[in-house]
């Protein structure tokens, strides 16, 4: 018959386990180290390095990596210099933890370019990309950044057309209902008809047709 395994509290566990091992006292002393005479087996082997230790360069790049650490809050002076139209050579504080995009936005709010997409920042020939931290650029002193600016790209615009004026369709409405008041001039087309015809009873016929045609028509 199998035991059957009783729940145990967390308290309860660290109460019992602690009183047992107080019961003895401890073999080996917490400084203990074994001679390496005694020393049969190294252990696992492990893998040489990838690369030769040098402590000297360990020692300067935690040096830079505390001097980089206590001038995360501070201030360095920028100066934005373009060479090219239109020119200016512009010098700004900021800090140590803005980026380049923040410096693109300072000129744009000064009016120097339309849009972002206008600024290239070079320092030494480099293009400083927008994520670029300006502690990254040796902020202990005082940095000079050359701006180029691109001419702007057109906005393109959609044009609709202008739904024409309901005064334009006047005009057309007035001569239509001068056209309805017209008289014909019955008598040049009845001599017309005379003229043409030569049959009296014709000529009465088709004027009469030509009347009702026009009064209908009305």
């Amino acid at each position: 018959m199998s035991a059957v395994a009783t729940p145990v509290s967390e308290k309860e566990f660290t109460s019992k386990f602690l009183t047992l091992a107080t019961l003895n006292e401890p073999v080996l002393s917490s400084n203990y180290q074994k001679s390496l005479k005694d020393v049969s087996a190294l252990g696992v082997a492990l893998p040489a390095l990838k690369y030769r230790y040098n402590p000297k360069r360990v020692k300067k790049n935690q040096e830079k990596r505390s001097l980089t650490n206590g001038q995360s809050n501070g201030e360095v002076s920028v100066t934005l210099k373009s060479i090219r139209n239109p020119k200016f050579v512009l010098t700004q504080s900021f800090q140590t933890n803005d980026t380049i995009l923040q410096i693109k936005q300072y000129l744009l709010e000064e009016k120097k370019v339309e849009q972002l997409g206008q600024l290239k920042l070079l320092l030494k020939g480099k293009v400083l990309h927008d994520n670029i931290l300006l502690l990254e650029l040796d902020p202990s002193s005082d940095i000079v950044i050359n701006v180029m600016i691109s001419p702007p790209k057109p906005t393109t615009t959609t044009t609709t057309d202008a739904p024409q004026k309901v005064e334009d369709n006047e005009p057309v409405q007035e001569s239509i209902s001068d056209l309805e008041n017209i008289t014909l001039p019955w008598n040049d087309i009845e001599t017309l008809l005379n003229s043409k015809l030569n049959n009296p009873e014709e000529v009465n016929f088709a004027m009469d047709k030509l009347k009702k045609g026009w009064t209908l028509a009305k």
